[in-house]
């Protein structure tokens, strides 16, 4: 659904919008091509949820994914996940799933972590995920803002992804002038072609 190569995306969702699920489908996608993932997240993804999503991939294919939980300091484990991905290539991706918090900003260290954290696009794929929050001045077309400012506009592609107004379990998803529409589904999001 989204083009990854040679870029370090940012996926900003509103909340419940899905971005977890999102990833685990490009987490599937990514080894049934043969690649490998490193999930790090902040919280672990329901365990039922994502056995459905990840259904295809098999036992071999959970062999593939190392998962890392840095609970609520992902800057301290960054080290950890840059050895880890440090023979990573272009068929593999870098999941990090809520950077930071999903209330107030994000800390001046979380975000130094993940400005370092891109330098991985140049020879993997990664993708980074947060909760948008509410624009109260109304200064956003969206009426969202994402997390970490331009500081991580910068060196990521902003990705917003929002539950449709008016279909229920439809979900928009944007960047840079692109929309597409995906229906929340019992095996992750399935893109509406129309």
């Amino acid at each position: 659904m989204i083009e990854l190569e040679g870029r370090a995306v940012h996926i900003s969702a509103s909340p419940g919008a899905g971005k977890t699920a999102l990833c685990l489908g490009i987490a599937s996608e990514i080894v049934l091509d043969g690649g490998r993932v490193i999930w790090a997240c902040r919280k672990m993804p329901d365990a039922s949820r994502a056995r459905e999503i990840l259904h295809d991939i098999g036992e071999e294919g959970f062999r593939k994914i190392s998962i890392l939980d840095f609970s609520s300091d992902f800057p301290s484990e960054l080290e950890l996940i840059l050895s880890g991905a440090k023979d990573f290539g272009r068929r593999d991706i870098v999941i990090v799933d809520d950077w930071c918090d999903s209330y107030g900003r994000a800390k001046k260290e979380e975000i130094i972590a993940a400005e370092r954290l891109s330098t991985l696009v140049h020879k993997t794929n990664l993708i980074i995920t947060s909760s948008s929050y509410e624009d109260a001045s109304g200064s956003s077309e969206s009426g969202w803002l994402t997390r970490g400012g331009r500081s991580i506009e910068k060196v990521y592609m902003t990705v917003l992804m929002m539950k449709h107004q008016i279909k229920e379990g439809v979900r928009s998803i944007s960047w840079e002038g692109n929309e597409k529409l995906a229906r929340m589904t019992p095996r992750g999001l399935e893109e509406i072609v129309s």
